[in-house]
């Protein structure tokens, strides 16, 4: 394995942040040209609410191609939609704004059509489409769905893709606007998300916060009358973005059942004994420990260029020698901060079902499928360093965090099982 320090401070860039320079939205326009879909009448204006993954974002980035592999895409076909006809989505031009990672690998990484990190291509002002069906925004949190200028946690509110996808206005008004007849509710990741990527767990939204403005933005969405399918929030500490600091631990010293693997074997990397699986007796934390692919690109790029390197999972800190800033500092999550974050989203969720029930909505249960995937392999321990094509598994797209086309396939699959059981609809799986 080969990594440049150049490779390894790349891959520090924001995922979710949309890009800097953006012209105010031109996507809206007169008012829609209405759908006479095949799927039912209740698929007549469909209109997606929700994140970076209603917005298509895979690998970092964020293009045309990879919005049409997003599941709101894939169910507007489902529905008997067309798109550029009557479902209109805020298309980004070929490579994209930001691009995705073609390999965060490489030396330096390569992106999608030879583009760069600093790339950014938007939609073609001459475009001019009469509605916004796919209102997914990059890191949006509930409170910027209602005031997209809210920055109650300024150092994770990077909402320029916003200007772009919504004109900069609220998501919920435009919703309003659009007058939907069916709508996907896929918000609230990022009210968890942002704690975890920055490994604290003051960047939680409050679980009371959070439900009060969950219950705004519903009761707006039911005021359309428009028949709903509501998705959990998925619970980010098994997405394989973060790993185990018992990982580290097995590798560095083949006492897991598993052999000492360079570079992680190397004596240059001093592993704290609290990194153990917990199996070996009290004071050992590394499995209720998170590392984040920040800290973990920098660990293993420092070892592969024989350089130093440090990880103490108890304390939750980690150093990488030639790294601007320390693999800690925000970027490991110690146990409290992961139980913190768990804790909240089963609290989340159990909430978001109990408000499906309660307002007569479809809900589709993400962590039901994310347990059945670590159940079945296909979210890895640890990155794939040896492939970077398939780095985090076969439904997760190279940043870890988004899925990538098979992912999408299979939250649509899902979005259609809930819908079908619940509206009667005979849709079939894109």
């Amino acid at each position: 394995m080969r990594y440049s320090r150049l490779v390894i401070a790349a891959l520090v860039l924001p995922l979710l942040a949309g890009c800097k320079d953006l012209v105010t939205n031109q996507t809206m326009g007169p008012q829609a040209v209405r759908g006479n879909p095949s799927g039912g009448a209740m698929f007549y204006t469909y209109v997606a609410l929700g994140t970076s993954i209603s917005a298509g974002v895979q690998s970092g980035g964020i293009n045309d191609s990879t919005q049409k592999q997003a599941f709101p895409y894939l169910l507007a076909t489902t529905m008997g939609l067309t798109p550029g006809v009557n479902w209109f989505y805020p298309s980004f031009t070929m490579p994209g704004c930001t691009p995705p990672f073609l390999n965060p690998l490489a030396q330096p990484i390569t992106y999608v059509n030879g583009a760069t990190a600093t790339t950014c291509a938007y939609l073609n002002p001459a475009y001019v489409a009469p509605i916004n069906n796919n209102l997914g925004v990059p890191s949006i949190r509930l409170a910027q769905v209602l005031n997209i200028n809210d920055s109650t946690f300024k150092v994770t509110d990077t909402l320029a893709a916003a200007q772009f996808i919504t004109g900069n206005r609220n998501p919920i008004a435009l919703l309003m606007g659009d007058k939907p007849t069916f709508v996907t509710f896929e918000l609230g990741a990022n009210d968890v998300l942002h704690a975890a990527t920055y490994g604290s767990a003051a960047l939680l939204t409050p679980l009371a916060t959070f439900q009060t403005q969950w219950n705004a933005i519903a009761d707006s969405v039911v005021k359309t009358g428009a028949k709903v399918a509501v998705v959990n929030v998925p619970n980010v500490t098994v997405i394989p973005h973060f790993s185990a600091g018992a990982v580290f631990y097995c590798l560095n010293t083949g006492a897991c059942g598993t052999p000492a693997t360079p570079p992680y074997n190397s004596p240059k990397f001093t592993i704290d004994s609290s990194c153990a699986p917990s199996a070996f007796g009290p004071g050992h934390v590394g499995d209720q420990m998170l590392v984040t692919f920040k800290a973990t690109a920098m660990i293993t790029g420092a070892l592969a260029a024989s350089a130093p390197a440090t990880l103490n999972c108890a304390a939750g800190t980690a150093t990488a020698a030639g790294a601007s800033t320390a693999a800690g500092g925000g970027f490991v999550m110690p146990p409290a901060t992961v139980a913190a974050i768990a804790t909240e989203v089963v609290q989340i969720d159990s909430f978001i079902h109990l408000q499906a029930i309660a307002r007569g909505w479809a809900y589709v249960d993400l962590n039901g499928a994310l347990a059945q995937a670590v159940a079945g392999g296909q979210i890895p321990k640890f990155p794939n360093f040896s492939t970077p094509a398939s780095l985090f598994g076969p439904i997760f797209s190279l940043d870890g965090i988004h899925p990538n086309a098979a992912g999408h396939k299979t939250i649509a699959d899902l979005f259609v099982a809930a819908i079908n059981a619940k509206y009667g609809s005979t849709l079939t799986p894109p």
